[in-house]
Parts: structure tokens; sequence; C-alpha cells
């Protein structure tokens, strides 16, 4: 039986569903917002799944600004 919800579990990368959560955000605002350019965090694609950073998701939460040390990963 799993106890976790998907949010509460420490892995590094988060779906959009799981960002929507710890952002207090339905899925649909965060899709529009990725399919406008305006979403405020680094994104990445695998295996045709978009992923966000959970250090980036935390940090935004914090105040502060996400921090990215290389070039800007691909947008979705």
């Amino acid at each position: 039986m799993r106890t976790n919800s998907p949010a509460t579990t420490h892995r590094p990368l988060l779906s959009v569903e799981e960002t929507a959560v710890l952002l207090g955000e339905t899925r649909s605002t965060l899709y529009r917002a990725l399919k406008a350019g305006t979403f405020p965090l680094p994104v990445f694609r695998i295996g045709g799944r978009i992923r966000i950073p959970r250090r980036a998701v935390e940090r935004l939460i914090d105040g502060f600004e996400p921090e990215w040390p290389g070039p800007a990963p691909q947008s979705a």
C-alpha cells in the first residue's frame, strides 16, 4: 500500500501535477504557462514527459529565484 502522495516524496524531478500541488495551482494553469512560455522554472522533457526540478520549485516557494547554473533547458 502506498502511503506517500506523489508531491511529498523527495524525488529530484517532479511532474506538472506534483508541481501544481506544491505551488497551490491547477495543472491546467501550469500547462497554460508552459505553452505561453511564461513558466518561471526550468523544464525538462524526458521521454515525452515534462519534469520540473524540485529544488527550483522549493526556491520559488521560499521567495528566491530558481538557480540555473547553465544554459536554460528547453522549455515545453
